[in-house]
């Protein structure tokens, strides 16, 4: 492979892990501003764990993206 295309696919592999990394922080700031009410209505039950899933879901992407790159996450 041409290391010039390499070097391309190696910055869209970092692009979407960043773009990964900040939709699962986002996803935890909603998490922590709705368990953080005194008072959860059903409603925000069913969303805490809609977007836990989400969350463990980006984790995963975040650690297959990482793990192609040869890299941390």
């Amino acid at each position: 492979m041409d290391p010039r295309t390499e070097d391309a696919a190696g910055q869209d592999g970092l692009s979407r892990l960043q773009a990964l990394k900040e939709e699962h922080r986002e996803l935890d700031n909603r998490i922590q501003g709705l368990t953080g009410k005194p008072w959860l209505s059903p409603e925000d039950q069913v969303e805490i764990a809609r977007l836990k899933k989400l969350k463990l879901r980006k984790k995963d992407e975040i650690f297959q993206v990482a793990s192609a790159l040869g890299i941390e996450p």
